[in-house]
Order: C-alpha cells, then sequence, then structure tokens
C-alpha cells in the first residue's frame, strides 16, 4: 500500500435535519475527538488548532452548492478535501462496504457519527479521492471589426474613435465585473491612440455573466462571449498525494498579457519548462505546474508584479518575488543569452524572454542559501530529500531546523518548539491579509469612482430633464431623484467601507514592523489547560478560560510546569496559590485578538508578569504566615495542657 501523507484527518457526515455534522477527529493512532453535532463555523475552528492535514466526508455535495464547497475549501488551511465512496470516473462504493470492508461496521445503516468515524479512518487505509478545484472560465474579447487599411485624410480620425471605443468598453466591462466581486484576468494591446483589442479571462459560468455583458458586433467594433471548457471538480486518488509529496519544487517566471509567457525552473536552476500562448488563463498555468512538480515562487520581471502573478501566488501559497527595480532589456537579454549558451535551450520570443528572466533572478535571489542547503547535507553525511530542505529554508526556515525535521519524521506531530519559524508563519499570514485588503481597497475605491461618475451622469440628465417643459411631478423625475438618492447612499456606504479597510490595513502593518522588531510577543490559544499541556509548548501558555483543578491536572503541571500562563476568564489567585504560577489576566495586557492567536505588546505583558510574580511572592508569603500562625497556636495549646497535667 502507498504511504498515507495524512496525519490528522477530520471525518464529516451531515446530519438528517442538514442543522449542522456529526464529527470525528482521527490520528494513525486511532480517535482523538467525537462531537455529535457541530456547525460548520465548530468545523472551521477545528481544523487550524489541531493542523488537521484531510477533511473526508462521504459526498462533497453535503457541504453545499458547487460555490459553497469552494468557500469552504478556502478556510481549510492547506488541508485536503477528500471524497470518500469514489469518483465520477473511478465510480462508487456505498460508505457502509466500505465500513464493513475495513472492520468497522457490519454493513448495517450507518448513523452520522458513525459515518464521520468510517469517513476519517477510511483515508488511513487508502480509500478516497483527493477533490481538485477549478474554476469555470469564459473568455471575452473586444477587437477592431475592420482592418485600418491604408486610409486617407479621414483614417487617423477613424482609428482613434475605434481604438476609444473598445477601452471604453474594457473598462465598462472591468468596472460591471469589480462591482460583482468577480474573478478575472485583462490582457489589453495597446495603440496609438488607446487600445487594439483587449481581452478578458473571467473565472466564472458564461449564464452568471447575462445581464452584465453582452455580445456587440457594430460596424467598428466587436464583442465575442466564448466559454472555454473546464472542468469544476477533478478527483486524484490518494495514492497520487503521496506521489505528489515527492514532486519537485519549482520557481515559475510569468509573463502576462495578451500573449503570455511561462518559465519553470527547479531549484538547480535548470529550465524545465519554456513557453508562450495567446491568452493562457490562471487554471492552464495550474495544470502545466502541476504536470511538473510544486510551485514554490512565481516571479515577475516588473515591479510591482501583475495581479495574475499576485493571484496565482495566493491560491499556490507560493512566494512571490519581484526585483527592486523593474528589469532593464539589456539585463533580461544578458540572462537568456548565459542560459541559451549553458542549458541549450532556445527562447522563441520577447515573452518567454521576460519569463525566463523573472524565473531566473529569483533563483539568483535565493542561490546563496540553496547552495548553503547542499553544503550543510553533504557536510553532515545525512540522507534527507535535499529539494525539501531548500524549500523549508526559502520559506523562512533556518538550515539546521529544516534538516533535522527532514531526518526525525514521526507521524506524531511535531512538538512547537521553533518559535522563530512559528512567528515567520505567522507573519506571512498577515502578510497574506495585508495583500487582500489592499486589493479589497482598491475594488472599493474603483467602485466608488464608478458610482459617482453614474451619479454626475444622472445630474445631467437630471439638468437636461429640468430644462424642457414638463409638468414637475412626472413619473421619471421622481424615479430619477430616487435612484440618485440610493447611488448617494451606497457611494457614502463604500466610502466609510474603504475607510475601515484603511484603518485594518494600517493596523496590520503595524502589528508586522512590532513583530518583526520583537516588540510584540505571539501566544496561540487553548480552550483550557489540559488542550494546552497537550501541545508541548515551551515557556507560556494562553487559556480561555482556567477549569478546575483535578489531581490528574495538577500532578501534569507539577510534572511539566508552564512558566507563566494568561488568562481569558478565571479567578487567577486560585490558580497562583494551587500551583505557585503566575498567572496574568488577558484584560491586563495590550493586545490584538486574532482566530486561533494573540499577538501582545511586549512591554505591556512584561509589566503585568512583574505585577504576577509580585502578587505571587504576597501569596506565598502570607501562605506561610498563616502556617507560622498555626503551628505557634499549636505550641501554645501544648503547654497549656503541660501546664494543667
Amino acid at each position: 500500500m502507498a504511504m498515507i501523507p495524512y496525519k490528522v484527518v477530520l471525518g464529516l457526515d451531515r446530519l438528517p435535519s442538514y442543522s449542522g455534522f456529526s464529527l470525528v477527529l482521527a490520528d494513525q493512532s486511532g480517535i482523538i475527538l467525537k462531537q455529535e453535532v457541530a456547525s460548520k463555523e465548530d468545523v472551521l475552528e477545528l481544523v487550524r488548532p489541531h493542523k488537521v492535514d484531510a477533511v473526508a466526508i462521504d459526498n462533497i455535495y453535503e457541504l453545499g452548492s458547487e460555490q459553497d464547497i469552494k468557500s469552504f475549501m478556502s478556510y481549510l488551511y492547506n488541508a485536503d478535501l477528500i471524497q470518500i465512496t469514489g469518483s465520477p470516473i473511478h465510480g462508487f462504493k456505498p460508505l457502509s462496504v466500505i465500513g464493513r470492508e475495513l472492520g468497522i461496521t457490519r454493513g448495517e445503516k450507518l448513523f452520522p457519527l458513525k459515518s464521520a468515524e468510517v469517513c476519517a479512518r477510511a483515508v488511513f487505509s487508502g480509500h478516497g479521492f483527493i477533490v481538485k478545484l477549478f474554476d469555470p472560465e469564459t473568455r471575452v474579447t473586444i477587437s477592431r471589426r475592420r482592418s485600418f487599411g491604408p486610409g486617407g485624410m479621414s483614417a487617423g480620425r477613424f482609428r482613434r474613435s475605434v481604438q476609444g471605443a473598445i477601452l471604453s468598453l474594457a473598462k465598462s466591462i472591468e468596472s460591471a465585473l469589480r462591482t460583482r466581486g468577480i474573478d478575472y484576468d485583462l490582457s489589453l494591446k495597446k495603440g496609438s491612440h488607446g487600445v487594439e483589442s483587449a481581452s478578458f479571462i473571467i473565472y466564472a459560468p458564461r449564464n452568471q455573466l447575462s445581464g452584465i455583458i453582452r455580445p456587440i458586433r457594430t460596424s467598428s467594433v466587436n464583442v465575442r462571449i466564448t466559454p472555454l471548457f473546464s472542468r469544476s471538480f477533478d478527483f486524484a486518488p490518494i495514492g497520487a498525494k503521496a506521489e505528489q509529496l515527492h514532486k519537485r519544487h519549482l520557481i515559475i517566471g510569468v509573463d502576462p498579457g495578451m500573449v503570455s509567457g511561462l518559465a519553470v525552473l527547479d531549484l538547480n536552476g535548470n529550465v524545465v519548462h519554456l513557453s508562450s500562448g495567446r491568452g493562457i488563463s490562471r487554471g492552464q498555468i495550474t495544470r502545466i505546474v502541476a504536470s511538473l512538480g510544486r510551485a514554490l515562487i512565481f516571479a515577475s520581471d516588473v515591479r510591482p508584479p501583475p495581479s495574475m502573478v499576485l493571484k496565482l501566488s495566493a491560491s499556490h501559497n507560493a512566494i512571490t518575488y519581484f526585483p527592486e527595480q523593474s528589469l532593464r532589456t539589456s539585463e533580461k537579454l544578458e540572462i537568456v543569452e548565459k542560459l541559451e549558451l549553458e542549458q541549450k535551450i532556445e527562447v522563441a520570443d520577447s515573452h518567454q524572454r521576460d519569463a525566463l528572466s523573472a524565473a531566473f533572478k529569483a533563483y539568483s535571489f535565493y542561490k546563496n542559501k540553496l547552495e548553503q542547503c547542499a553544503s550543510h547535507v553533504k557536510e553532515l553525511g545525512v540522507q534527507v530529500n535535499l529539494d525539501d530542505i531548500k524549500a523549508q529554508v526559502i520559506r523562512g526556515m533556518s538550515i539546521k531546523d529544516a534538516i533535522a525535521s527532514s531526518k526525525t519524521p514521526s507521524p506524531e506531530r511535531p512538538l512547537r518548539k521553533k518559535r522563530k519559524s512559528s512567528e515567520r508563519e505567522l507573519i506571512n499570514v498577515l502578510e497574506s491579509k495585508l495583500l487582500n485588503i489592499q486589493c479589497e481597497r482598491d475594488s472599493l475605491s474603483l467602485k466608488v469612482k464608478a458610482l459617482e461618475e453614474r451619479i454626475e451622469e444622472l445630474e445631467l440628465e437630471l439638468r437636461l430633464a429640468k430644462r424642457k417643459e414638463r409638468v414637475p411631478a412626472i413619473p421619471e423625475t421622481y424615479e430619477m431623484e430616487r435612484r440618485i438618492g440610493a447611488l448617494l447612499g451606497e457611494v457614502a456606504k463604500l466610502r466609510a467601507d474603504l475607510e475601515s479597510e484603511k484603518t485594518k490595513n494600517l493596523k496590520i502593518l503595524s502589528e508586522m514592523a512590532s513583530l518583526a522588531s520583537g516588540n510584540s510577543l505571539i501566544f496561540y490559544k487553548y480552550p483550557s489547560l489540559k488542550e494546552a499541556l497537550k501541545s508541548s509548548s515551551e515557556g507560556g501558555v494562553l487559556v480561555k478560560k482556567a477549569e478546575p483543578l483535578n489531581d490528574e491536572l495538577k500532578k501534569e503541571l507539577k510534572r511539566s510546569p508552564p512558566k507563566f500562563i494568561i488568562i481569558q476568564e478565571g479567578p487567577p489567585e486560585v490558580l497562583m496559590f494551587e500551583l505557585e504560577i503566575p498567572v496574568i489576566l488577558l484584560r491586563e495586557l495590550t493586545f490584538t485578538d486574532y482566530s486561533g492567536f494573540v499577538i501582545v505588546e511586549k512591554s505591556s505583558f512584561e509589566h503585568a508578569m512583574e505585577a504576577s510574580r509580585q502578587k505571587l511572592a504576597d501569596l506565598l508569603r502570607e501562605k506561610k504566615k498563616k502556617i507560622k500562625a498555626i503551628f505557634e497556636e499549636y505550641q501554645l495549646e501544648r503547654m497549656r495542657e503541660l501546664n494543667k497535667a
């Protein structure tokens, strides 16, 4: 049997009432947690703290529509979604039959909790198919209807008119897509007086664009809408995942445009793919990359990078590289000449040249680190996957830690003792959030601008209408005034949303700067002391609520006591007295609360820590006084009894 690439699996089954799910959390040694009723939010909250690798379900449509499934998967934190019962290509098998084959059931009808258990345990037996998502794609092309020809006196005017009309149509379609939150890529071919042609790749089905974009065929401009065939879901056996884990890591250079260039390098700097083509979509790039290995870096030759490069990086959980300054043509030619000579490749056009230059520039940026990885592995003489070590180092892990983690694979979860890599991971999360906020801010700005332009048009129409001799109380005037009022209200709301996003943006920037300078600390949140102790976290822990101390918990705390405990709820004095450990209330600190972790201002933590230690010392002093007083009272009582005798 192929190696199972999962350590922790969450099994799900929809309740008959459709009000929630039954869930079972399992690892390779057995069941960790069972819950008979849980909402979708409860499920998503379990994924991150338990480091879930896979979510298993007998039918993915129990999660809802295709859009619901995609939305659910976007919160899975790199976990795979697995359909246990089969796939349209490989065929299906009832869950009760799978349970009987695994010896979990006797083939009877399964209740939701048992179904969830079968789903979770089936993954460790190699049953199930990994679900891969692909967005539907539609191409919209705007082009001129007639060629300009040699022309005469009016040729220039006609050219300006056509190119201006194409640019106006492209802006109108782009505004409509942004307003409705539909994902797209836009490529423009610039002309001398505007835009010669425009091409949209829209990641939505054709029927979703009805009422937004329509085909146009005039004497000068042509708008074509072409659905591109692609599957919404693809299914791969779990065994294919194990093979995927051993695939090489890749650096991908992308030059988006009407004609796009794509260059793929491995971590030794070898060119493994070089191509260009008209209208290449993100979906096509994803399929090419998946056939070659795993994306580690997406690179651009310009600063700032195009939106397509940023979106590809986000969807592949990859690093985005772009130079400090956009590469000059002379620099690109030097890179291409060097690679053509060394690797005997042929660069066919400027698009391949730009993509290859971007990928090689990214490789050169990390080359020193990559060579150090190879040198360390050679010196130590260890048998490890060098490609994986290089990838971990590029993502921020030290070479020593990367080699150690590759040398000692374990079915158990790794102890969280690498504080720096943990903070690096959280900084990456914050950077990703910042990028999303910036995109959302730009989207809101465009919405505001589009609505303001529309208001100006309506106000002009209203003024023109008022100039005509009409009765004021006609229905058209009322309707126009109503629409203007509604649009003004929407503009005000969007402006407020924009200001709110700017505030969030600044706050995240401040948090990132504070983390980088060491002025802030990061603590993971645990629901209880018992869960915190299971994590084997070094230093202190943060818990939502301090539960009553039973004998087992006291014994565990005495065996491996944390340096301090931060609690959200509960009296700290009891814990201090019982455990003789400094306890801090979270409300006493200056902090920012995120889902799963808290960022605390270092100075406020140090002040609270000092106060807690002083309070603990006072409590211990008081305790000693009480014991002494009891002892002295006992001595006096004994003396009185002796005197009487």
